[in-house]
């Protein structure tokens, strides 16, 4: 991979539209929390809450539960959300390094409550904790995030270490599970807009298609994308490893954020690598379609049923 610039000049500031809004007003206008119907109630320099009303689309699958993907990117806003408020500084200069999700519940048919606060502010970092609650207030899903914070708005370098992009990326459709669209490409596609490109034992790769939906607030793809696509490939390769499977659930599972995302797709690739009873440990690399630069990657521990 060549030397790339990730914050280019023309998105170094927030749209012109939305400089005079609060962060809140500002947050209304995401049209990635929009789809899933994520609310900003509350944003002040120690705290942030966001509100999840029940919808049917945030569902799994018919019958399912909230996917983990949605939990993910709501608490990701809110800490976000709060960064910003609290080092008073433009949005596009706070940059997600990782974030850990922890699922310990699940929910459907409530009205939800993300929160988010400081385990540590730092001058450069920015170490905040979130969680999830429902309508009894009972804990549903945690995470711990670590953001950057470019206090001089400065152009930020992303050079390649020691890693080389798979070749081909794009993987074969040819060999595909007999119900991959039957069983969840179309629920996929129906609720997120999202392709399945490979799906066999094990393995999984999805496409996000370059859409304004995708976007933040801020202009950029969604990190919130990032952990729905992550979250997703990284359970249906390890369903359909084992006819006996009916489904399962989330355990944890941890992203690496390399550099943002403006203007292009992103192919994300999972690969179960391991089995130990029950559970499927997958690695999860998410790349730019077209400039084929890692963006992101991470494990996710699932836990079969």
């Amino acid at each position: 991979m060549n030397e790339s610039l990730h914050t280019h000049a023309k998105n170094n500031e927030s749209p012109i539209h939305l400089l005079d809004l609060s962060l809140l007003e500002q947050y209304k206008q995401d049209p990635w929390a929009s789809h899933w119907g994520i609310e900003g109630l509350l944003v002040t320099e120690e705290r942030a809450t966001l509100e999840l009303p029940f919808k049917e689309i945030q569902l799994n699958q018919p019958n399912g539960v909230v996917h983990g993907g949605v939990l993910a990117s709501s608490m990701h806003d809110a800490a976000l959300l709060l960064a910003i408020e609290a080092y008073d500084i433009k949005p596009l200069q706070v940059e997600l390094l990782d974030q850990q999700i922890s699922y310990i519940g699940s929910t459907r048919d409530q009205t939800i409550t993300i929160s988010a606060q400081f385990s540590r502010k730092a001058r450069r970092f920015a170490f905040i904790h979130a969680d999830i609650k429902d309508e009894q207030n009972r804990l549903i899903a945690n995470a711990q995030l670590c953001f950057r914070i470019n206090h001089d708005n400065k152009t930020i370098t992303t050079k390649a270490g020691h890693y080389q992009t798979p070749s081909p990326l794009l993987l074969d459709s040819t060999n595909n599970h007999p119900q991959t669209r039957e069983r969840f490409g179309n629920t996929l596609k129906q609720r997120s807009g999202l392709d399945i490109t490979h799906l066999t034992p094990y393995i999984t790769q999805l496409r996000m298609p370059l859409d304004e939906r995708y976007k933040d607030f801020r202009g950029q793809i969604s990190n919130g994308v990032i952990l729905h696509m992550a979250d997703t490939a990284g359970v249906l390769g390890p369903v359909i490893s084992d006819s006996d499977t009916k489904g399962g659930a989330t355990v944890d599972f941890k992203m690496s954020f390399c550099e943002p995302t403006f203007n292009e797709g992103l192919l994300t690739t999972s690969h179960c690598v391991s089995k130990n009873n029950g559970l499927m440990f997958s690695k999860i690399e998410i790349h730019g379609e077209q400039s084929k630069r890692l963006k992101a990657f991470g494990t996710q521990t699932f836990l079969m049923a």
